[in-house]
């Protein structure tokens, strides 16, 4: 029996991964969401600019939904308004459409990022942000909230944390789980713009302290994992997948082997 997943920014980086091992699988049927046609042939694509909430309440969706993966990002680089829009707006409103359609079991994972811990709006602020529902709307918190597109990027992400326990929360008496997933720096088309907006520095200073960047495929990996029933019991979490990038930051104990025989 084939399982239904819809999967945004599924045209390159960590969402064509996902695409590619879901389809691999052979029991999954894959919606590919994106501005631009997903590689994949065998996977449908529904062409969408998730910063338009017109555009997402006039895309045709499956019927049924099992699984959703909220893999499309704006970097940095974009100015603030794209970035909220897309990464929060978008990523709600198209979720809330999903939801109409997915029952008892069903999966939803977002993909966040280790910048989230670099954000310096206050909650309260935040919990307005992901009250907002249209462009104009954006325009507004904005206007009360400036900030450049590096610094909502961070926003961006720290609020897709928010939301995450939050949803899964809310979701509890109908059985779907939500999961948050967040990457570290990751070899994607867009690792450069995030070398531009966070500094060359610090992103080659992250792979310094773990030896690489991640590759797209081993985050999808980790998507996968939490998109399944494998994963029944996991909600309202965020999931690290950055090589033990946060570990290296905050060890306890430089030597935790020290006297003891090896």
């Amino acid at each position: 029996m084939t399982s239904t997943l819809v999967v945004t920014g599924a045209a390159s980086g960590i969402g064509l991964a996902l695409v590619r091992r879901a389809l691999a699988s052979k029991t999954v049927d894959v919606f590919a969401l994106d501005r631009n046609p997903c590689p994949e042939t065998e996977a449908t694509t529904i062409l969408c600019d998730l910063s338009d909430p017109a555009a997402i309440a006039e895309i045709s969706l499956p019927e049924h939904i099992d699984m959703l993966a909220n893999v499309a990002g704006v970097p940095g680089t974009a100015p603030a308004d794209v970035v909220l829009a897309v990464n929060t707006l978008g990523m709600r409103t198209l979720t809330a459409r999903c939801l109409k359609s997915m029952a008892s079991g069903g999966r939803i994972v977002n993909v966040a990022s280790v910048a989230a811990h670099r954000n310096q709006i206050e909650l309260p602020a935040i919990a307005k942000l992901l009250e907002v529902v249209d462009r104009r709307e954006l325009a507004t918190w904005l206007s009360a909230h400036p900030l450049d597109g590096a610094a909502a990027y961070d926003t961006s992400k720290r609020a897709v944390l928010e939301w995450t326990s939050s949803l899964a929360a809310a979701l509890i008496s109908r059985e779907i789980g939500v999961v948050s997933v967040s990457p570290g720096p990751t070899d994607t088309p867009i690792l450069a713009d995030f070398s531009q907006s966070m500094g060359s520095a610090s992103i080659d200073r992250s792979a310094a302290a773990v030896g690489r960047h991640g590759t797209a495929d081993e985050i999808a990996a980790v998507v996968e994992f939490f998109l399944s029933p494998a994963a029944s019991w996991t909600n309202g979490i965020d999931v690290l997948v950055e090589g033990g990038l946060t570990a290296t930051r905050s060890a306890l104990l430089a030597d935790p082997l020290k006297g003891l025989p090896l």
